[in-house]
C-alpha cells in the first residue's frame, strides 16, 4: 500500500530536537510526513520557499496556558487551512479549553502511543476534534469552566428539539456527521443544521464542548429517540 498514497504534510513545532525526532519516527510509514521542524512558533510564521503548506501542525506546548493559546492563535492566523494539534506533557483542562477557543483541533498527551497518535491525526484530518478521554471525567466532576448547575442543564436540554437531543446523544458516542446521519435516517446536511442550532442553544463554542457538556449533564444515559 503506500507509495501511491499521498502523505499529509506535517509541521513539528516546539519541544526539543530529541522529542521531535520521536514524533517524526512515529509518523514514518503512516499517512503523514514531517516536512519541517521548528524550535519556536515564531520560526515558522514566514512563508517557506518551495515547501507545501502543512495540513497538520503538531505543537509541543510549554505547559503555560497563555503561551499555548497565543501560539495556536498565531498558527491559525498564518495557516488557516491547517489543523493545529497540541501535545502536552501534563493534562491541563485550562490549556485545552483556551486552545479550543482559538481554533485547536486536538489535544494529546506526550505519553501517547504510536498507534493512538496516528489514529488521532487521522480523525483530526477528517474534521474531528480529539482530546484525552480523561478530560471528559474532568468535565463530569465540574472542573471545567461553564459547568453550570443541574437546573441550568435541565433548562438548556428542554430548549433542544427532540432531533437536536438525538444529535447531542450521538456526540457523546463520538459519531461523525455521516455516522449520525445513518443512525438517525437523515442527511449529513441536516445533521449540520441541527448541530449548529444545538451548539448555539447550549452556549458552547464547538461540537467537542457540546459533547463534554452532554456527558456531564448525563445526556448519554437517556434513550435515543426514534428517528423521525
Amino acid at each position: 500500500m503506500g507509495e501511491s498514497v499521498s502523505q499529509a504534510p506535517v509541521f513539528l513545532v516546539g519541544g526539543n530536537d530529541l522529542f521531535r525526532r520521536g514524533l517524526d519516527g512515529f509518523l514514518k510509514e503512516s499517512a503523514f510526513r514531517t516536512i519541517a521542524e521548528f524550535d519556536r512558533v515564531e520560526d515558522c510564521l514566514d512563508p517557506l520557499d518551495g515547501k507545501p503548506e502543512p495540513e497538520i501542525i503538531i505543537y509541543v506546548t510549554t505547559g503555560v496556558t497563555e503561551e499555548s493559546e497565543a501560539a495556536v492563535d498565531r498558527l491559525c492566523a498564518v495557516y488557516a487551512q491547517a489543523r493545529i494539534v497540541l501535545v502536552s506533557f501534563a493534562l491541563s483542562v485550562e490549556e485545552l479549553g483556551a486552545c479550543l477557543r482559538v481554533g485547536a483541533s486536538g489535544y494529546l498527551l506526550s505519553s501517547i502511543s504510536k498507534d493512538a497518535l496516528i489514529h488521532s491525526l487521522t480523525l483530526i484530518s477528517l474534521g474531528e476534534t480529539v482530546f484525552p478521554s480523561s478530560l471528559a471525567t474532568a468535565w463530569l466532576r465540574g472542573d471545567m469552566d461553564g459547568s453550570g448547575s443541574g437546573v441550568e442543564d435541565a433548562g438548556r436540554l428542554r430548549n433542544l428539539t427532540p432531533r437536536e437531543q438525538d444529535i447531542l446523544e450521538c456526540l457523546t458516542l463520538g459519531l461523525s456527521n455521516k455516522q449520525m446521519a445513518r443512525r438517525l435516517g437523515i442527511t449529513a446536511a441536516t445533521v449540520k443544521i441541527h448541530m449548529k442550532s444545538l451548539i448555539r442553544k447550549l452556549g458552547v463554542s464547538n461540537r467537542t464542548q457540546a459533547a463534554l457538556w452532554a456527558l456531564r449533564a448525563g445526556v448519554s444515559d437517556r434513550k435515543s429517540s426514534d428517528a423521525a
